[in-house]
């Protein structure tokens, strides 16, 4: 992505306007590893983008082809749900196909 390009806003269809690049902390702080978790994990290069009619705002990757693995190798956590089986990210509040409670958070 760069700045140069047109984004329009999803939720009111305003253009939307570059805000700045930033790097977002990668990783989760732990109680026993405090977060020494997120220095190693790294930083990933966005673009933040606003909406000044809404206030929406966007994050784009703007980093290279190396920085961001495309096959999933650092996605979210997964757990499975106790009631229906359904395996979902670890920090959905409840299951998406059931709506049971998520017991890991």
């Amino acid at each position: 992505m760069s700045e140069e390009m047109e984004k329009r806003c999803p939720n009111c269809g305003s253009e939307m306007k570059f805000i700045r690049r930033e790097d977002v902390q990668l990783g989760k702080a732990g109680v026993l590893s405090g977060v020494w978790p997120n220095i190693w994990a790294g930083a990933l290069d966005v673009e933040l983008w606003g909406c000044p009619s809404c206030q929406k705002l966007d994050f784009y990757w703007s980093g290279g082809e190396d920085e961001m693995d495309w096959d999933g190798g650092d996605r979210m956590a997964q757990t499975t749900c106790p009631a229906c089986g359904v395996v979902h990210e670890l920090d959905d509040p409840k299951c998406p196909r059931c709506g049971a409670k998520n017991p890991n958070i």
